[in-house]
């Protein structure tokens, strides 16, 4: 016997229903002898006709039930009936009594997920209740309890000056992450365009920015949303002074110079805007630092994340000072030792390398390997083989040898590994690099 199939509910709204489903064969005013039936929230006239006696349960009502939205749907409740494949009896049209059986429980189920597969319910659950026919005989009425998803009407971006709501479409739109109207709610989506709201917030320098979705019910039917996203800035946080923490071989002055997008505030920045923290462009400034090292030796180099330290607020608020202070690992800076080229079947060595500025002696530079690799693209590219790659695989001189037995017992020797097709060799000072393609 089935009382009630469903899954956590996760909105909440008690309301009388408004509509049910009518079924033929059953009085649509109650007889003043006759009792009457509680479907959906609303009293309806008992039977006219009853089963045999001695009769198994039947399928007596199949109701789709709205009480939890009002009682009315914003989609026509004759879709959801097609997804209900159980069927009432009809004793007045085809003298047709449905057994509740085990089939019947079992078409239950069916429905449910049928019904929950749809995507359009946010709440669903499924119960039965008896009525019992002056014979005896059991009647069930199969209640299915919908609650539909909430619908935008309305979308909304406010408290910003300086991002347009222009701009924020514009951004979605690339990251396919519009709300149409007239859409579903989406929890994800929506989570997702509050990141993106946030991240062009701190783009324009508010690094304290939040974003808050606001979701509302509005007239106009049920279930119709309007749904707002608060934006608030925070101070624009500035930089007062940039340091350096950890460089010996090159000189705060020379780093701050690369350092396109993060940069002190100086005198003419209320014509420039220079000074602003960038924070979500940060890493595009590490990398033109990790650049210049590489093309200079320093292969190893590392640049942290920036300690920062807030020293104070402007008096209107609406400006935070801070420090930015850059750790750095220099690393040992390498020369070329060897240079090798391996894994081409095409293109003969000597011709390849004569594309790499490497020379043995002469400081390692990333930059002659990515010429030298743009190079190779094209001579390949022009062969027919547009899918050449390559990397440099570097074998440092002072990495402890894997193969000496004195090695500590932690690091294990590695089989060499035979290149694939089509691949080149590097080296550096004391280092040797491996360029794969």
């Amino acid at each position: 016997m089935l009382g009630r199939v469903g899954l956590p509910s996760r909105v909440g709204l008690i309301a009388p229903v408004l509509w049910l489903l009518a079924l033929p064969g059953f009085a649509q005013e109650p007889a003043a002898s006759a009792p009457t039936i509680s479907v959906c929230g609303q009293q309806v006239a008992a039977p006219r006709t009853q089963p045999p006696s001695g009769s198994g349960p039947v399928v007596l009502f199949i109701a789709p039930c709205f009480e939890a939205q009002g009682g009315t749907s914003v989609i026509e409740p004759q879709t959801y009936l097609y997804y209900i494949q159980l069927k009432a009896s009809t004793p007045a049209t085809t003298g047709t009594w449905v057994p509740y059986d085990e089939t019947a429980v079992k078409t239950i189920g069916e429905d449910f997920h049928r019904l929950w597969n749809t995507n359009f319910l946010d709440n669903l659950w499924v119960d039965t209740t008896d009525y019992t026919f002056p014979n005896g005989v059991i009647g069930k009425i199969v209640s299915y309890h919908m609650e539909e998803r909430q619908r935008v009407k309305i979308v909304e971006f406010v408290g910003s000056k300086k991002v347009e709501t222009a701009k924020i479409d514009e951004k979605l739109k690339e990251a396919n992450a519009q709300i149409r109207l007239d859409s579903f709610i989406d929890p994800g989506l929506v989570r997702k365009v509050t990141g993106i709201v946030r991240e062009m917030l701190k783009e324009k320098g508010f690094r304290d920015a939040e974003v808050t979705p606001d979701i509302k019910e509005i007239q106009g039917g049920p279930k119709l949303v309007h749904l707002t996203f608060h934006m608030d800035e925070g101070p624009k946080v500035k930089i007062r002074k940039l340091d350096f923490v950890g460089n010996t071989a090159v000189s705060d002055r020379r780093l701050k110079r690369l350092m396109k997008e993060n940069k002190e505030q100086w005198w003419l920045s209320f014509i420039s805007g220079r000074g602003t923290y960038q924070e979500v462009k940060f890493d595009e400034d590490v990398e033109k630092v990790i650049e210049y090292y590489q093309a200079r030796g320093y292969i190893k180099i590392v640049v942290g994340a920036p300690d920062i330290k807030v020293v104070g607020d402007s008096s209107d608020k609406k400006t935070r000072w801070v420090e930015l202070r850059v750790p750095i690992d220099e690393g040992p800076r390498y020369k070329v030792g060897a240079f090798t080229v391996a894994g081409n079947t095409v293109v003969k060595t000597d011709a390849l390398a004569s594309l790499f500025k490497l020379k043995p002696g002469e400081y390692y530079s990333i930059k002659n390997v990515r010429k030298g690799l743009e190079k190779a693209r094209e001579i390949y590219g022009s062969g027919g083989y547009f899918e050449f790659t390559g990397f440099p695989d570097y074998k440092f001189s002072d990495d402890p040898n894997v193969l000496d037995p004195a090695a500590p017992a932690a690091i294990e020797a590695v089989a060499p590994v035979q290149p694939a097709t089509g691949s080149a060799t590097v080296a550096s000072r004391g280092a040797s690099a491996a360029i794969v393609s």
